[in-house]
């Protein structure tokens, strides 16, 4: 027989959009099996049955996963190269601003990762992420346009900015997700993110300088001679896009789900 100290402090939630995204996640539900009768608790809910993963929600919310990784490392193979070109700066400062203008990515995401949080508490998850995936399409997509180094910095902040709502995938993912499938879930989640590690670098090598690489197709078009590292942005930049446009039309905003 089952005392009330084995089901102490088991609650089941009810996740909508006014729960919070930084709050303290509550004891999961449990059950046990005595003999052949499963005895149940939280209140009659029985969570050892598991309702399915919902595929569409979660590969929208992996393919926006995959954005800022993209969007952050596509850049590398070539900016060295971009601020030397500049003639802004000496040989042996290149290496400094290239560390900054890549890492000022990253610091404006981490100031503001907590700021986009609330915000998804406030306006919603799916206009938050919709818009916060523009946002970076547009700033990396015009990262390549950059003819100075106060432009170059400008653009990755401006990209840094909008890139902090990983917490908010991450919340949108637990939502759709029970305790049984959330694994399955991350693991998704989590292989897009390392998928866009590599094809960022990957983009950024293949298609910069197109005119000079790739003479037969791009030799004769001015504006790539003229902006040699402008095409991998604008390709980053458009599957930003594409995935602010999926995420628009594709992505409900909250579902029950037992955290």
């Amino acid at each position: 027989m089952t005392s009330a100290d084995d089901i102490e402090g088991v609650t089941a939630v009810l996740v909508d959009e006014t729960t919070a995204l930084l709050a303290p996640s509550p004891k999961q539900p449990t059950s046990r099996d005595t003999g052949d009768e499963r005895q149940t608790f939280s209140g009659g809910i029985d969570t050892a049955e598991d309702k399915p993963l919902p595929k569409d929600q979660i590969l929208y919310l992996c393919f926006a996963r995959f954005v800022e990784p993209v969007a952050f490392f596509c850049i590398f193979p070539f900016v060295n190269q971009m601020i030397w070109e500049t003639g802004e700066v000496g040989e042996t400062d290149v290496g400094f601003y290239s560390g900054l203008i890549e890492s000022l990515f990253s610091l404006t995401q981490m100031c503001l990762m907590i700021l986009w949080g609330k915000a998804a508490d406030h306006f919603g998850r799916k206009p938050v992420l919709v818009s916060s995936l523009a946002g970076v399409a547009v700033a990396t997509a015009t990262f390549g346009l950059s003819r100075t180094i106060w432009q170059m910095i400008v653009f990755r902040c401006f990209a840094g900015i909008f890139a902090g709502t990983v917490l908010t995938i991450r919340t949108m993912i637990t939502e759709n997700s029970t305790p049984q499938t959330q694994a399955r879930a991350f693991s998704f989640f989590a292989f897009t993110g390392n998928l866009g590690i590599f094809l960022g670098p990957a983009i950024g090598g293949a298609l910069s300088k197109p005119a000079t690489v790739y003479p037969s197709v791009f030799g004769k078009i001015k504006f790539f001679r003229d902006y040699p590292y402008a095409l991998p942005t604008f390709v980053t930049g458009s599957i930003g896009a594409i995935a602010a446009i999926t995420s628009a039309f594709g992505l409900k905003e909250a579902c029950l789900s037992t955290l």
